[in-house]
């Protein structure tokens, strides 16, 4: 029984080691990394808008200026040209509104731990 006391008091000061309290450094380290990761999501996100608005264009403009062999671009051609731009903004904009709420969740966390 004094085994089982000793080992189970030993376990208890490994565990009460490692859950040692945060030092105010360690903290604004870390909402430092939070406001880090959110500015670069954010930033990623801005570049998915910038994605989303290129293929929007092409869309309009291939409507407006493709020609083959001077004949404007048939409609098969134009269908498959619009199903491609509109995957591409459907994934980008999927992709940028997840960016989004990550630098939310960020940003959401950083301002949790000022607030320790």
């Amino acid at each position: 029984m004094k085994t089982f006391a000793t080992i189970f008091l030993g376990v208890g000061l490994i565990l009460a080691a490692a859950s040692a309290p945060v030092y105010a450094a360690d903290v604004d380290q870390v909402i430092s990394e939070h406001l880090a990761k959110a500015a670069s999501y954010e930033e990623k996100a801005k570049a998915q808008d910038a994605l989303i608005a290129e293929h929007q264009q092409e869309k309009k403009d291939y409507k407006k200026r493709y020609y083959i062999n001077d004949k404007i671009t048939p409609p098969q051609t134009l269908a498959v040209v619009e199903k491609h731009c509109d995957a591409v903004i459907g994934d980008a904009a999927k992709v940028r509104d997840d960016l989004q709420e990550f630098a939310k969740w960020h940003r959401m966390r950083a301002t949790e731990l000022k607030g320790r």
